[in-house]
């Protein structure tokens, strides 16, 4: 289930005041083999070479920063931003800052150059696996007991034989595997933050036709957001306890492709 957060207005001081939080439920689906690495400290002999990124339970999950750092990286593409010498986008004045949606969105580092707050508008969570996607059958087929083992080479590209000493075991989440809730809260400050909310929607349609993880160009790490359902929680509706009750998209509008193709509709609802 995916969350995401929405907050808008200034007060009269030039603070930053919320309004409400538009929320954003639903899932993500593995396609094909994820592979997001984790530490090989204390593996013991027989392990995988590289394991994936395990909670304290020893379950995969997304980590936040994996999700939206890619989410960044896709939309900076798309909007062709300038970077750095470090080969980082920040805007270093405030014109450019209020003008540019990721930094707006995505947030940038302190700059004295920039007037004001320069909050961070998204904020993404971690994703833990739902264990019941790893079905019975599914299991059966599985090397370990959440994840499959797929083993690697490389290819000595004059000779056409493998490499010596390259054979390594790569741990990957399988495909059909489900994570959710997926939590994203993304806070509005400005009046005009609710119209750059579809940026994050195209990033999610970017990243639907990229891939999340490592190995990406070998076919790892498709994965597909559904089931979205878009709510619309005012600042009266936390002081009344009321959240999460007016669902501002329609049932049949549940994926960033659909919403972004109807977000003016949707947008006019965030009241």
């Amino acid at each position: 289930m995916l969350t995401i957060v929405f907050t808008v207005e200034n007060n009269k001081k030039g603070g930053k005041m919320l309004i409400g939080k538009v929320v954003i439920n639903g899932k993500i689906s593995v396609k094909t083999g994820l592979r997001i690495g984790g530490t090989t400290t204390g593996l013991k002999i027989g392990g995988v070479d590289t394991p994936v990124i395990k909670d304290a339970l020893g379950k995969p999950y997304i980590p936040g920063s994996s999700l939206k750092g890619k989410l960044r990286s896709l939309i900076e593409k798309k909007e062709g931003v300038v970077f750095n010498k470090e080969g980082i986008h920040q805007c270093d004045t405030y014109d450019k800052y209020k003008e540019c949606a990721v930094c707006r969105i995505w947030g940038i580092l302190g700059n004295k150059n920039l007037k004001g707050l320069t909050l961070t508008r998204l904020i993404v969570r971690d994703t833990l696996l739902d264990e019941r996607s790893i079905t019975k059958e599914m299991q059966k087929n599985l090397e370990l007991e959440y994840t499959e083992v797929k083993m690697e080479i490389a290819i000595d590209r004059y000779k056409g034989t493998v490499l010596e000493g390259s054979l390594r075991s790569m741990e990957r989440i399988p495909a059909g595997a489900v994570f959710a809730p997926l939590e994203i809260v993304y806070n509005v400050f400005e009046e005009d933050d609710k119209g750059i909310l579809i940026k994050l929607f195209e990033a999610m349609e970017l990243l639907e036709q990229d891939y999340l993880g490592g190995m990406g160009s070998r076919g790892y790490g498709k994965i597909k957001f559904e089931n979205l359902k878009i709510y619309w929680n005012t600042k009266q509706s936390y002081e009344s306890g009321n959240i999460n009750i007016t669902q501002i998209n329609d049932s049949e509008i549940d994926t960033p492709e659909k919403i972004v193709k109807n977000f003016e509709k949707i947008k006019e609802k965030i009241k």
